[in-house]
């Protein structure tokens, strides 16, 4: 029977939070992972092997260097080595992960190690100036990609069992040489089907410079006919070293080597045939003499490809391939410290396209991404190689200019502008675009990542409200819109005293029964000047400012007030949902003024409904204790916009939430975005296995409706259904569908 592999793994870092991390990565797998996983170890390593035979990784974690090194040495007392190590750089106040690395080696020489880090503590050439050059050390920057780390972890791992498997096989040619008479002790008898069963191409040698074992495997790698194999072994090196693209490398390494040094060592070269093999040798010896030295040869092209892959996905687009944001914060931050360092300034152009959403409206989301390629090809065309240009998300771009002062971005600017001239052809459509472009130099306008970013940001928007088609620097002027912002916060705290608020009532309908269960309120603001303000347009200063906390309040006591009196009219009971943001469930009290309402207003907390989005939860550390005391009190308690942020599934375990919300950003994508599709299905999944009720946001159409219904999502609300409604408006609603 085939049994799983079980590795260990050690987690050295200080931070608890990071040991949950590399658990979570490395010990939770799909059944589709785990597929890819086999499939990947079958294309690197050459074998074919079944999910059950996938790596097991035991996790053991220390929080210091010293701790580490004691586990370190328990394993290697037990017989029961670490085949690898993750080691944080810093560690305050213990060793840092360059000691503790050196302390590690010492005792095992053999374990892998990967030193994780988030700052620049060391290059690599004062890390190899610490460690020496060592092909069981790399380097990983956080923060971590789970993939690559996952991906990151089989390959070490497996590289550390090989490197045991090749020992082993040592050690075995020995002891069966030791047990031939003297006069074969010359050559190395291997069993044949040992050699031909690898996957890798094997030479053996002596110190005599002769070939004394080989197989197959070596011969295809490199084409070395039965008349090559006779040669010298030097000539057989020499032959490979004609395969290399870099030969003088290779023999440089087998130089360096010398045939009878008792060193092991690996390095990894490109062939010709733009192969990547990678290359291990180490010597053997006959009565504790080193008699000759074995060559292991491994075609690891596809996984140096797949890697090479992973990590292009990590830092690029995925539909433009340009650099994400991960990569232009680490050019923009290369870019600031040459600048800095050589007295130097350069400029950040963040554009957007005008209207692009009417693009998407019109012409569907795969028009608006072709659009979105065809800019990219543009504008590249204009732009300087060293140059970057990048996309943050949407339409919105960035590119960093090197050495650019004022004038030459304004040059620049305007070729950009010039590429949007002619229209674009999207699906036998003609197409005009324009951009709006914010312009920032450093250092005048910003001497770190998020100011020059941001004050291009804000130049970018004075562009588009001047019209848009233009570009617009960054000046001290446009700084002063924190002033109009503190006006509208001055009005929002005026508008609690002069009761400018009010609340609409927006439908939730189950989908078994058709009828009315619950509503969500949503605020609503009479602004005497500016009219009927959504949520959107003062609920993020309400949060920033405080003012969140009376304004939820309010919205709190109005809302359970409301349905009091609709129940006392005789209507449908109904929950009404209210949504509760970070700083109302982090205040102190929250959980006394949400039973001080409920008596003030008599309504059975079974009708009140609490809302939080997922990143409430996320950034409340109190969040799991208010929601048990919410829900012994017998408040429902629902997760809002799930899929938007970066929900932990773990969490769902521990906050007793009665429904989830799924995003209507998912919602608006049915029919359009087969992989939302899939999200939808997987989330509704989800919470029919934990017991929980699904209610969809944004429901739109009758075909998103019928594709949620196919696939039993719970309840559902949207402008399909009902727009929210005015309380009198709602109460009539109320009415009629108790009518129905």
């Amino acid at each position: 029977m085939v049994t799983t592999r079980s590795v260990k793994i050690l987690i050295i870092d200080d931070n608890p939070d990071i040991h949950s991390d590399f658990i979570k990565i490395l010990t939770t797998k799909s059944a589709h992972e785990n597929d890819q996983l086999a499939k990947f170890e079958h294309q690197v390593f050459g074998k074919q092997h079944s999910n059950s035979n996938l790596p097991s990784f035991r996790l053991i974690t220390a929080t210091q260097g010293q701790e580490g090194v004691a586990k370190i040495a328990e394993g290697i007392e037990e017989n029961d080595p670490y085949a690898l190590a993750f080691v944080d750089i810093r560690m305050p106040p213990g060793w840092d992960g360059i000691e503790t690395a050196k302390k590690i080696w010492e005792l095992d020489p053999n374990i892998q190690i990967v030193l994780c880090t988030a700052y620049s503590d060391y290059t690599w050439e004062e890390t190899i100036q610490h460690l020496g050059q060592r092909e069981n050390l790399l380097i990983l920057k956080k923060p971590f990609d789970s993939i690559a780390v996952r991906q990151l972890s089989c390959a070490l791992t497996k590289k550390w069992e090989l490197l045991q498997e090749t020992r082993d096989y040592t050690q075995l040619l020995e002891k069966q040489v030791k047990e031939r008479t003297r006069s074969l002790q010359e050559s190395l008898s291997v069993t044949r089907g040992t050699l031909e069963s690898s996957a890798d191409g094997i030479l053996v040698v002596n110190n005599k410079n002769q070939v004394i074992d080989y197989n197959k495997n070596l011969m295809k790698m490199f084409q070395i006919t039965q008349k090559d194999i006779l040669e010298e072994a030097s000539s057989i090196l020499n032959f490979i070293a004609e395969k290399i693209d870099k030969p003088n490398t290779f023999l440089k390494f087998v130089f360096k080597l010398g045939i009878s040094k008792n060193n092991s060592k690996t390095t990894t070269l490109k062939c010709k045939d733009r192969r990547i093999l990678e290359i291990y040798t180490q010597p053997y010896k006959l009565h504790e003499t080193i008699t000759g030295r074995i060559w292991c040869f491994r075609d690891i092209t596809k996984r140096a490809l797949l890697e090479e892959q992973l990590q292009h996905q990590a830092t690029h687009d995925s539909l433009t391939q340009l650099p994400n944001r991960v990569l232009l914060t680490d050019r923009l931050s290369q870019l600031i410290s040459n600048a800095k360092r050589n007295n130097t300034v350069f400029c950040v152009l963040f554009f957007d396209l005008d209207r692009f959403k009417l693009i998407n409206d019109s012409f569907s989301h795969i028009a608006g991404d072709k659009l979105l390629q065809d800019v990219v090809q543009r504008i590249r065309q204009v732009m300087r190689e060293e140059d970057t240009l990048a996309r943050l998300g949407g339409d919105e771009f960035v590119a960093l200019l090197k050495s650019h002062d004022e004038t030459n971005g304004a040059k620049v600017a305007k070729k950009f502008l010039d590429v949007f001239h002619n229209p674009f052809e999207v699906n036998s459509h003609q197409i005009r675009i324009t951009p709006s472009i914010g312009i920032a130099i450093f250092p005048r306008d910003g001497q770190s990542i998020d100011e020059l970013l941001r004050n291009a940001d804000i130049a970018m928007y004075r562009a588009k409200e001047e019209g848009g088609n233009q570009f617009q620097f960054y000046t001290y002027s446009l700084g002063k819109k924190s002033v109009a912002r503190m006006e509208l916060e001055a009005e929002l705290y005026q508008a609690l005293e002069r009761d400018e608020f009010f609340l609409c009532y927006q439908p939730q309908l189950d989908f078994k029964t058709k009828k009315l269960v619950s509503a969500e309120a949503l605020i609503r603001w009479r602004h005497p000047k500016k009219g009927i303000l959504l949520p959107v347009n003062f609920i993020p200063l309400a949060e920033e400012t405080g003012l969140i906390l009376p304004v939820g309040e309010w919205v709190l006591r109005e809302a359970c007030k409301q349905n009091k009196q609709w129940q006392q009219l005789g209507l449908p009971n109904i929950r009404v949902a209210v949504n509760v943001a970070t700083k109302q469930l982090k205040h102190p009290e929250f959980g006394i003024v949400v039973r001080e309402i409920l008596a003030e207003t008599k309504l059975s907390p079974e009708f009140l409904e609490i809302e939080v989005t997922e990143n409430v939860i996320l950034t409340s550390k109190e969040a799991a204790s208010i929601f048990s005391d919410l829900k012994k009190l017998g408040i429902h308690l629902a997760l809002d916009d799930f899929g938007s942020g970066y929900m932990l599934l773990n969490h769902l375990k521990v906050f007793p939430i009665d429904r989830i919300k799924i995003d209507k950003s998912y919602i608006s994508n049915i029919h359009y975005n087969k992989v939302d599709e899939v999200i939808i299905q997987a989330i509704i999944t989800l919470a029919h296995s934990l017991d929980l009720e699904i209610v969809a946001e944004g429901v739109e159409s009758c075909e998103q409706l019928q594709f949620l219904e196919t696939h039993h999502c719970t309840e559902a609300q949207g402008y399909y259904f009902c727009k929210p409604l005015a309380s009198n408006e709602f109460e009539a609603f109320l009415r009629k569908s108790e009518s129905v």
